[in-house]
């Protein structure tokens, strides 16, 4: 109603509906076209199915774009269309609009550039504290909040009544045995971790995964600061029993909560590891514990017995016992494990009366394919349609899909998150009565993620309540109409500011780099930037100046794998001066020792000739990344790498073209070369010695360029 009304109200605007999946974008088109009277052809899904090109014409077409935040967030950065005609932007599912997610940045450059902007924010479940609703409402430039339940009178007609049941599933003995090895195992690793002061306690009741998770940074401030080889000797002992610690309270949960199968698959993964010489220290003295080979023992005799989750069983009853009451029942079940997804679907292959399905992401784990968004839509098209009345689904199936057809949620596992809770619960009831039944494993962590999700829940409410209470009291006290305009005055002169100061400047980013804050940032800062696949580095300001960008544990893992090096290397090669942004501090909690880290500065800096600027932060390196823009691009350094665009059909810059093909030949040499042979058939005819008296040219590249120009070209395709 509010796309339609301010399509009215502002007739030669746009609309934007975001969603953060491809699927639930399908849906709500799909919506448009079955509910509104605007011409079909005014409407466009724009996912990153649709090449750039194609989506620059469809935009100039469209009255309402249904698009992912990726694709819109990647087409506003590369410049590929404008949204100072858009008047109203929808975000669906708003609640993740938090940290660095897309929702953020094009909230935030809509506000910027566009002429009539208005937002719309949904969700079903905003947060579960006060601080998280309002880091939405900030992000979103929300200013007025309408919270509605199902005892609101404007809903209540719509609501179909939801049962929902907690049923409490009893672990067998032989399950309870592998348990208590493994809680044995981890009480240990707890009363050393204490002894050393890194936990406050020792019971397993009170010890959490988080608490777990801190502690490496913990015990990496400790190794930084440590002077006493005993001490540090110590630390490196904690951080390997801290791994061990946060793998095995992973296995205590699979056991508990999916089973068997899950845990023996998880154990099988890891002993693959160890086999193919990629596991690291800490696994491999894990899997050579005595009591830890216990309970590899004790897994594969169970499994073997064929003793499954007792959950699996109950499932089965209750899906036969719904599809028996109704033959057109659809049902969705929801695994927190992928997996748990598989052996559910595994376990029901079989069955002449339940046709189950997996519903997953597009990530690949190993030999565990994903599926494609495009297989998606397919899936939820054939869950309709009766093909499959069951899906068996992880947190991909959790957020907005309208499936009317639902009647019964089953959660195999509990999660502790009421945003998750609420979502999995409303994908039933939406057209008719529907039922939630949620497996509880009695004296697990299922009972813990229960109360930890209902806690979550109530503070929701609670949180709400107060927000709409204060923007009540908001209201009364209007703030100064002056002040009000100013600051409107002042945001204006800002965003031109950044628009006279730096729209002139460009910078090639690395398109895998759009996952990071610091392209958005730019963005922000109004540089122009393209998009490409970069061969090797991650920006480029000049032809002559390549950039690498490394987070600080990035930098740690880059240099522990060799990459590193190898990268900066490659850079030496294409670029003249190259610099390496160190981003945060890597000394702060890194696994490598103080003199480690020392040793690969220096060696990037004195044996590479690498430049290193550390920054603090996503927005420090994009500020000093359009700095550098800004000097290099206004001393007339604005030719960006030559071998990013076509060839040049000016001739001497296509002679520059042709002999920077030659491997090691960067920009700099080329010119150097051409300057001193004038054509490239005096190059090719150089001996060795010649061609080593040009600047920046060694024996090595000199020997490449002798060897290529003699090769005799063999047509082997």
């Amino acid at each position: 109603m509010l796309a339609v009304h301010r399509l009215t109200e502002i007739p030669n605007s746009k609309v934007i509906f975001l969603a953060p999946t491809k699927p639930l974008v399908e849906q709500h088109y799909k919506s448009f076209i079955n509910l509104t009277t605007i011409p079909p052809e005014s409407l466009h899904s724009l996912t990153g199915d649709v090449l750039p090109g194609k989506r620059k014409i469809a935009w100039d077409q469209t009255k309402i774009a249904f698009m992912t935040p990726q694709v819109l967030q990647n087409d506003i950065i590369s410049g590929l269309y404008s949204l100072k005609d858009v008047s109203l932007i929808i975000f669906d599912e708003c609640h993740r609009a938090v940290g660095d997610y897309a929702y953020c940045f094009i909230a935030k450059k809509y506000q910027e550039e566009s002429r009539f902007h208005q937002i719309l924010g949904i969700t079903a479940s905003p947060g579960s504290t006060l601080e998280k609703i309002n880091e939405v409402k900030r992000n979103l430039f929300i200013n007025h909040f309408e919270i509605r339940s199902e005892n609101d009178v404007d809903v209540k007609c719509y609501v179909q009544n939801v049962e929902n049941q907690w049923i409490k599933i009893t672990l067998p003995p032989e399950f309870l045995e592998i348990k208590k090895k493994l809680e044995e195992i981890l009480k240990n690793i707890y009363k050393w971790l204490k002894e050393k002061n890194f936990l406050n306690s020792f019971d397993l009741n009170k010890i959490t995964r988080k608490d777990l998770l801190q502690l490496n940074k913990a015990i990496n401030n400790r190794i930084s600061n440590s002077k006493d080889d005993d001490e540090k000797f110590n630390m490196f002992y904690a951080k390997k029993i801290q791994a061990n610690a946060i793998r095995i309270s992973h296995m205590l949960e699979l056991l508990e909560t999916q089973g068997i199968n899950a845990l023996k698959a998880y154990l099988d993964r890891n002993e693959d590891k160890i086999k193919n010489n990629t596991a690291n220290k800490s696994l491999k003295e894990l899997f050579a514990d005595k009591k830890f080979k216990q309970v590899k023992v004790l897994t594969f005799k169970i499994q073997a017995k064929g003793i499954f989750h007792p959950k699996l069983e109950k499932l089965k009853e209750l899906l036969i016992s719904q599809l028996q009451e109704s033959v057109e029942s659809r049902i969705l079940i929801f695994s927190h494990f992928r997996d748990s997804v598989n052996n559910i679907v595994r376990y029901f292959e079989n069955d002449e009366i339940i046709r189950a399905h997996k519903f997953v992401g597009q990530a690949h784990r190993g030999s565990d394919k994903g599926l494609t968004q495009k297989t998606q839509i397919r899936l939820i098209k054939e869950f309709k349609e009766g093909v499959y009345n069951v899906l068996v689904g992880t947190s991909v199936a959790e957020e907005g899909l309208d499936i009317a057809e639902c009647d019964l949620v089953i959660f195999y596992d509990v999660v502790p998150s009421a945003i998750r809770s609420i979502q999995r619960r409303g994908r039933t009831g939406r057209k008719k009565e529907g039922k939630v039944f949620i497996l509880m494993a009695v004296g697990t962590r299922d009972e813990g993620y229960y109360w930890a999700e209902k806690a979550k829940e109530r503070n929701m409410k609670d949180s709400l309540k107060k927000i709409k209470a204060s923007e009540g009291n908001a209201k009364k006290e209007q703030s100064d109409l002056l002040s009000f305009v100013e600051k409107k005055q002042e945001t204006k002169d800002s965003s031109k500011l950044h628009e006279h100061t730096m729209g002139n400047f460009e910078i090639v980013c690395d398109n895998r780099e759009t996952a990071s804050p610091v392209v958005r940032n730019l963005s922000l800062i109004g540089i122009n930037l393209r998009l490409e696949q970069l061969a090797v580095g991650d920006y480029v300001i000049s032809k002559r100046v390549g950039i690498e960008r490394k987070s600080s544990q990035d930098f740690t893992d880059s240099i522990k794998d060799g990459r590193l090096f190898k990268e900066l290397k490659a850079l030496k090669e294409n670029y003249e001066r190259v610099i390496l942004i160190l981003e945060d501090d890597p000394f702060k909690n890194s696994s490598l020792s103080e003199n480690a880290l020392y040793g690969a500065i220096s060696s990037i800096i004195l044996n590479l000739g690498v430049t290193i600027y550390k920054t603090k932060n996503a927005k420090e390196t994009a500020k000093f990344l359009s700095q550098l823009a800004k000097k290099e691009q206004s001393q007339g350094n604005t030719t960006l790498k030559l071998r990013f665009d076509k060839a040049p059909i000016e001739t001497s810059r296509l002679l520059e073209y042709l002999i920077s093909g030659v491997p090691g030949v960067n920009a700099l040499r080329a010119k150097n070369l051409l300057k001193e042979f004038r054509t490239l058939q005096n190059i090719f005819l150089a001996d060795i010695p010649d061609l080593t008296k040009i600047e920046n040219i060694g024996k090595k590249i000199a020997q490449e360029i002798y060897k290529i120009s003699r090769y005799k070209y063999k047509n082997t395709h």
